[in-house]
């Protein structure tokens, strides 16, 4: 199961990447500027502001014992500056690399540094005591190792489908209206998870189910919004 999340993490976007730069010029620098959204909106912003700044006040601990207004926060201010970094990227760093092949790549390095950060490391370091006897001592069973590899499948492709809808809007010049939407999107998928659980009692695996399904949704939706934008865009060049 450590091995099955060190692939998810790692093997997924890298051989992603390789596929898409052999197919389409400026994937690579679609994936890198992928990356850089995340780390600089969450890693370098978002997470310090949550873990550091945050707690200080008062108010943020009052509500984080509310789990809908803790749960609509952390969407929220995820879907704010995961969202707009996304539409930053593409709008400055991205002007002429604004086809699926593009948004796809961007997405996946979005979705697949998460995934090495923030959840691949952690099967690293467990294969790691594994190797050295200590396998017991990793706070986590088999099911939930597999469960948390299982997690990043589906996030990486909502990063996608939520990439690929910023993208649509820009190309179809209602990049407001589409932001928007993609910032309620991630709320709602992202408090979901919180909420879920503390006021429904659903169980790990429900939420996973949750996730996936809203996941799977996110993503076939945009592809085929995009598909649909892009074969009326070479029906039109044909008419001409």
């Amino acid at each position: 199961m450590m091995l099955f999340g060190i692939i998810v993490c790692y093997a997924l976007p890298v051989g992603g990447l390789v596929l898409c730069v052999r197919k389409k010029k400026g994937a690579g620098k679609a994936f890198a500027i992928g990356v850089l959204t995340f780390v600089i909106s969450q890693l370098l912003i978002r997470i310090p502001i949550l873990q550091l700044v945050l707690p200080q006040f008062a108010w943020f601990a009052v509500l984080q014992m509310n789990p809908w207004a803790y749960g609509l926060f952390l969407g929220g201010t995820a879907g704010i500056f995961e969202e707009v970094a996304r539409w930053i990227g593409f709008r400055i760093f991205l002007k002429r690399q604004q086809d699926f092949a593009h948004g796809f790549a961007f997405g996946l390095g979005h979705g697949g540094i998460e995934a090495m950060v923030l959840v691949g490391l952690n099967f690293i370091v467990g294969l790691w005591m594994m190797a050295a006897g200590q396998g017991a001592l990793f706070p986590a069973d088999v099911a939930g190792v597999f469960l948390a590899g299982g997690e990043r499948l589906y996030v990486i492709a909502f990063h996608v489908g939520a990439s690929l809808l910023v993208l649509y809007g820009i190309r179809v010049r209602k990049s407001l209206r589409y932001l928007i939407g993609a910032i309620v999107l991630h709320t709602v998928f992202d408090a979901a998870i919180v909420i879920l659980p503390y006021e429904f009692g659903v169980s790990t695996l429900g939420v996973g189910v949750y996730g996936a399904v809203a996941s799977i949704l996110t993503f076939v939706v945009s592809l085929l919004m995009f598909r649909k934008l892009e074969c009326g865009a070479e029906k039109e060049l044909i008419s001409q």
